[in-house]
């Protein structure tokens, strides 16, 4: 299967923001980086097996960045309401209980968002989807 690697230098700003963010993690977690792991906080490294005439190159970042969000976003679903878990039942029971649950889903993510949105326009701050869901 061909595939291709891209690598994405970041700004100065973005690789700032990122060192800064592994202190962070340093302090809290008691670990260090090593100076290899942030010499390398400066770049993206993307691995697909799309093709250019699909994915252009300048297209990647955004397309690996969206697929994290929705990754994001079912995991905070699984976890929350247990939409993996099924016992053994009738087919009719399923369909009723899978439409409840993302019955359920539509409701909660659109009051959540509703509520990250407010978050962010009176208080200047951001909230992740599993923390507004945990918290």
């Amino acid at each position: 299967m061909p595939a291709r690697v891209i690598v994405h230098r970041l700004t100065k700003q973005q690789q700032q923001k990122r060192l800064q963010d592994q202190a962070v993690r340093e302090k809290k977690k008691g670990m260090k980086y090593s100076p290899r792991s942030k010499r390398l906080s400066g770049i993206n490294v993307y691995m697909t097996n799309t093709p250019t005439d699909i994915v252009p190159m300048g297209q990647v970042h955004d397309w690996y960045s969206l697929r994290w969000q929705i990754e994001i976003l079912f995991k905070t679903w699984k976890s929350f309401f247990h939409i993996h878990h099924c016992k053994k039942i009738k087919r009719e029971r399923l369909e009723c209980h899978l439409y409840g649950q993302l019955i359920a889903i539509l409701i909660c993510s659109s009051i959540m968002f509703q509520m990250r949105k407010l978050l962010l326009i009176k208080k200047k701050q951001e909230l992740s989807e599993y923390k507004a869901i945990y918290n």
